[in-house]
């Protein structure tokens, strides 16, 4: 009977528990009272930990691909703290099998913290199978004597688990008793005492208000780190092939490109933040924050029309449902995956105009087994966070020599078509028309950031702020692409390279200061490729973690997935190294759904009977060029 007792209090779905709560300044103050809750647990645990470790646990629960938004973060920034880093790098937890459920059953649900068994499959006494739940809200507690023997043996430690509660109530008891003393004791003492306790109350209380705030303002960026972050998402490996735009599609071709598609993807990053927003209206309207508005979606003219969305899958599946999310997916990690081919094909041509005496494919192969070290061997918060930095001093040397380069040096296109044979003026072209779909695609690749977008929006201290960002950051990106495309094709015309980096290394007079900068491009692709490889492989690896029971399984399968991403993309780099091809082909596909078609599609999708006929007309526009430079850029540039 006491067995059956027990089971009852342990396996209720509405388990009590019963926490003391203190309203005082410290256990001796004069004053003190002690309530009792019972919607508490008495175990108490870490709250940051918990909460960490509870939304890891609760992605097994959401559809794929739950980790992309807290995986992507590791890119969103360019300075990142190791605690982040090794949150956005966890590996999924195991999933549905019995090992991992108990694993995930240890919590402070239970009273006391005791443990349960793993789910297991019984047999009752009319020989139908039942599964004993980890909620137990479908627990049958009229079953026979012997069915209640056998659940009885999946409680651990009944003997040890009823000591401690007699031991528990006997100390709230004491605990009681001594509070009930004080008060006593302090009748005597004058009003002017209790006046003061009650001032000291409230000022620990408005403390407490204080330090609560800060809390929650603490990992929330402000406006200007959130302008540095989204300008820094924007200006990748992508500008170092805007002046062989201009070379390919001429001056004007190339200016088209840069401000067609600046314009459109600004739009479009609006778009995304109102999306997330809930609301087709200006951040700006609102003066609340979206996850804490105490308006229920829709429910006044000032409420936001839908709830708000904090991820780009979810975008996704509030417009177009879960095959609308799955088909996005798996165009994101394809432009991850494509990515680090890129990266791949990039150190290899870096290396080789360091050192010539190998073929470029030789150095390509080199850095995939080497970067299989830090990437597969070395998941270190510490150095990932080091490598965070290293993509935003480079940007910053890149933008900067070339335009100092074209500043002291000029146009160099005499000197260099002197040691070519058959090269004969004009060496610069205003418009090349064939050119144009090659364009579009390079151009749109060095705009692709929309995936990271919607984490830049939910670590923003004030998300009203949003468009602002956008609005500075674009304006930033677009002055230094120009700036970049013209430099370099005025310096070098016709005979820049797709990589500008690698003409300075040729021919600027400055050898030194290129050499170093050549070796900075070098580690900056490597650093990206091992950044890059986080979000593809974790969201691989939440794949497999359902049918897993241990972490040192998904571990095992996070390094064989790792290697096997690695050595595909090694042979993309090795059959393709072509630097401007693949980043042509990544925008045209990847980045044009991505960035462009996906965003105007979800936004008319959304909120189509909320829009003016012009915003709709001009939406429609968008996706229509969108899927025009995707489709006939591709045709145009495999054929």
């Amino acid at each position: 009977q006491q067995r059956y007792d027990l089971a009852l209090i342990l396996l209720s779905p509405q388990q009590k528990s019963i926490r003391l709560k203190m309203r005082t300044n410290n256990s001796s103050t004069p004053g003190s009272d002690v309530e009792a809750n019972e919607e508490t647990p008495l175990v108490q645990v870490n709250s940051d930990v918990e909460s960490t470790e509870g939304s890891i646990w609760d992605e097994m629960d959401r559809p794929w691909p739950a980790t992309f938004g807290r995986s992507i973060s590791l890119l969103s920034s360019p300075i990142i703290g190791a605690e982040e880093v090794s949150h956005f790098t966890k590996s999924p937890k195991p999933g549905n099998t019995s090992l991992a459920e108990r694993r995930r059953m240890r919590t402070p649900q239970t009273p006391d913290g005791t443990l349960m068994r793993p789910l297991m499959r019984n047999k009752s006494m009319d020989g139908k199978s039942n599964i004993v739940s980890s909620d137990f809200s479908n627990m049958d507690f009229k079953q026979t004597k012997d069915d209640l023997k056998k659940q009885s043996n999946y409680l651990i430690s009944l003997a040890e688990t009823q000591r401690k509660q007699t031991k528990k109530a006997k100390e709230a008891r004491e605990y009681r008793a001594k509070i009930l003393k004080q008060q006593q004791n302090s009748a005597h003492l004058s009003p002017a005492f209790h006046e003061e306790n009650k001032s000291l109350k409230q000022l620990k209380n408005q403390k407490a208000d204080e330090e609560k705030v800060r809390k929650d303002m603490d990992g929330k960026t402000t406006t200007v780190q959130c302008i540095f972050n989204l300008s820094n998402i924007l200006m990748g490996v992508g500008l170092l092939t805007l002046p062989y735009t201009c070379k390919i599609a001429g001056t004007f071709g190339g200016i088209v490109a840069i401000v067609s598609l600046a314009f459109i993807t600004w739009r479009t990053s609006i778009m995304v933040g109102r999306e997330l927003n809930g609301d087709p209206r200006p951040l700006s309207y609102f003066t609340d924050s979206p996850w804490k508005t105490p308006l229920q979606p829709g429910s006044t003219p000032e409420a936001r029309m839908r709830k708000p969305i904090s991820g780009f899958p979810d975008i996704a599946r509030e417009a177009f449902g879960d095959m609308g999310s799955l088909l996005l997916a798996c165009v994101l990690y394809f432009e991850l995956f494509s990515c680090i081919g890129i990266f791949l094909v990039s150190i290899g041509d870096h290396m080789h105009i360091l050192f010539p005496n190998h073929p470029t494919s030789h150095y390509i192969m080199g850095t995939a087994l080497f970067s299989g070290i830090p990437v597969i061997l070395l998941r270190t918060a510490r150095l990932l966070s080091y490598l965070s930095m290293v993509g935003t001093v480079a940007t910053i040397c890149v933008v900067g020599s070339v335009i100092l380069s074209y500043y002291f040096e000029g146009d160099l296109t005499e000197q260099i078509a002197v040691s070519l044979p058959n090269s004969e003026p004009p060496y610069h072209e205003l418009w090349r028309i064939e050119g144009m779909p090659l364009a579009f695609g390079l151009v749109a690749y060095c705009f692709s950031g929309h995936a990271i977008v919607p984490s830049i929006f939910c670590s923003m201290q004030r998300p009203q702020d949003f468009e602002k960002v956008v609005n500075i950051s674009f304006t930033i990106v677009l002055v230094s692409c120009l700036a970049i495309a013209l430099s370099g094709y005025m310096m070098f015309g016709d005979f820049v390279l797709d990589q500008v980096t690698l003409s300075l290394e040729h021919n600027s007079s400055a050898k030194f200061a290129m050499t170093v900068l050549t070796y900075l491009m070098i580690l900056t692709a490597f650093s990206k490729l091992t950044l890059t490889m986080f979000p593809l492989a974790i969201g691989m690896e939440e794949i497999f973690a359902p049918f897993l029971s241990t972490e040192r399984a998904v571990e095992i399968v996070s390094i064989l997935i790792k290697v096997v991403i690695l050595f595909a993309a090694l042979l993309v780099a090795l059959y393709v190294p072509s630097f401007s091809f693949l980043c042509s082909m990544v925008g045209m596909i990847c980045t044009m759904i991505v960035s462009v078609i996906f965003p105007s599609a979800a936004y008319l999708r959304l909120f189509g009977k909320k829009l003016t006929w012009l915003e709709s007309l001009m939406y429609w526009c968008f996706l229509l060029v969108g899927c025009a430079i995707s489709v006939i850029g591709s045709i145009v540039s495999v054929g």
